[in-house]
């Protein structure tokens, strides 16, 4: 690659870089927050609150990169004409198709690195995010109960216990709710069994009573026990469409599903939507002489916010069979591609500048 090439490339990756580090702290944070916030409900670990945020976090990679490169190329372009570079270019002959080749390469790289995101990483990563979900919302391990303080433990449980006697806790008070059940067990002991087919089983132990505050109508106490057995079952396995994204791609391939169709050619699309979404921050960079390049950055966007909100219309028709298999999503480059040519068509006539 030539110095020109080279200056051509660091003016226009420096910006999209920049732009990528914000998208993922911005993404970050907003996992980070709605995992805390169900750690603090459900109880979870800090280790496993990182956990899931990072793997959130690569999920979404194929979607950070080429929005960061569509507005790397708004950017790294519109400074590029604002100091009348490639306007000098130009006069030395280096045009469109300079530009072009210059910006392939890191096109190319960036669109084979989200091909791997998604037709490896993404199936990976959803598999060990939702055995990882699995694993703690189905655990209720007593062992992590800090006597004196109220501690969550999923699936609608509130636990609090006064003190511990090795593994089993003492002096207990559980609030239940949700799944149509609700209510207050208390009593002395509380210690935890292994049950069946994976269930752990809580033994209620000493002065068992069960009642329900607030009632209109009867005595607040509903039942007393000497020991009381709940069975605490893990929760169920994901559901169809859940299920298809942590899938490899040959049983996408293999299925005949729709639900599967469509996350088939999702993963295809993800790394097309790189070369396509940089030919479209071309079309955008050009900058009309007296005007500033915020409304093309604004305008990009947009344009992302418009190309991955259709994109998760028609992945919705297709599931629902309202699209037809094929194009089926593919519809969306189709589209994008034809509007591109037809402003190609329209702007770019002649030898004129690069953009």
């Amino acid at each position: 690659m030539r110095r020109v090439e080279r200056y051509l490339v660091a003016q226009v990756m420096g910006p999209a870089v920049g732009a990528f580090l914000g998208l993922v702290t911005v993404v970050l944070v907003f996992y980070a927050s709605r995992i805390l916030a169900q750690a603090l409900a459900e109880g979870f670990s800090l280790d496993v609150v990182v956990q899931l945020a990072l793997l959130r976090l690569g999920i979404f990679m194929d979607v950070l990169v080429p929005a960061a490169l569509i507005l790397g190329l708004v950017i790294g372009l519109g400074r590029l004409q604002a100091g009348h570079e490639l306007i000098a270019l130009a006069a030395l002959g280096a045009g469109r198709y300079r530009l072009l080749s210059a910006l392939a390469l890191p096109v190319l790289a960036l669109a084979l690195l989200v091909a791997m995101v998604s037709l490896l990483y993404r199936p990976w990563a959803f598999a060990t995010l939702y055995g990882l979900e699995a694993e703690v919302a189905g655990s209720l391990d007593l062992a992590r109960v800090e006597p004196g303080r109220f501690t969550p433990l999923g699936r609608g449980w509130l636990l609090f216990a006064e003190g511990r006697d090795g593994a089993a806790l003492e002096g207990v008070l559980v609030h239940r709710h949700g799944d149509g059940e609700g209510g207050v067990l208390r009593a002395r002991r509380l210690h935890q069994e292994a049950g069946e087919a994976g269930r752990q089983r809580l033994v209620f132990t000493g002065g068992v009573e069960m009642f329900q505050p607030g009632r209109r109508r009867g005595p607040d106490v509903l039942a007393h026990f000497e020991r009381l057995d709940v069975l605490f079952t893990p929760p169920s396995p994901p559901v169809r469409k859940r299920l298809r994204r942590a899938l490899s791609f040959g049983e996408l391939w293999q299925g005949n599903d729709p639900v599967y169709l469509a996350e088939l050619q999702r993963r295809l699309l993800a790394p097309l939507g790189v070369p396509l979404l940089a030919l479209a921050g071309l079309a955008l960079g050009r900058i009309e002489p007296r005007r500033g390049q915020s409304a093309r950055v604004l305008g990009a966007t947009l344009l992302l916010a418009l190309y991955f909100s259709v994109l998760g219309v028609l992945m919705e028709w297709l599931e629902e069979g309202r699209l037809a298999p094929w194009p089926g999503v593919f519809w969306l480059p189709l589209a994008v591609m034809g509007l591109l040519l037809l402003r190609y068509r329209l702007v770019h006539r002649g030898p004129g500048p690069p953009l």
